[in-house]
């Protein structure tokens, strides 16, 4: 797996990596901003999740799988759906690189109040 994805250079003064690591926060930062949803706590989680977003680079190609918890009574396809096009639109606006692939998994549900 890659460490870096190397990005397209216009200036030719030398070489631009994005870590791997950076897709991890600004994923986490754009499925945070949706309502509805919260990324899953990997210290409470009930098969202790090391992480949960997890990103890995294959020939220049981000996948990403992200860990949430729902509001009770939200529509789970709505919320999902809405993190899948927030994640995608802030990674191919920061990094300029579309995502091959972006995984949501609905690990529980939770009171509105438990969330915030």
């Amino acid at each position: 797996m890659a460490e870096y994805v190397y990005i397209q250079n216009y200036t030719r003064n030398g070489n631009m990596g994005i870590s791997h690591f950076v897709f991890d926060q600004i994923a986490a930062i754009a499925t945070n901003q949706v309502q509805g949803a919260i990324l899953l706590d990997p210290v409470s989680a009930t098969f202790k999740l090391h992480k949960p977003i997890s990103c890995s680079i294959r020939n220049g190609l981000v996948n990403v799988k992200i860990h949430v918890i729902l509001v009770k009574g939200a529509p789970v396809d709505e919320v999902c759906l809405a993190i899948q096009d927030n994640v995608s639109n802030a990674l191919a606006m920061m990094t300029e690189m579309i995502p091959f692939k972006i995984d949501v998994v609905v690990a529980g549900f939770a009171e509105k109040k438990e969330i915030n």
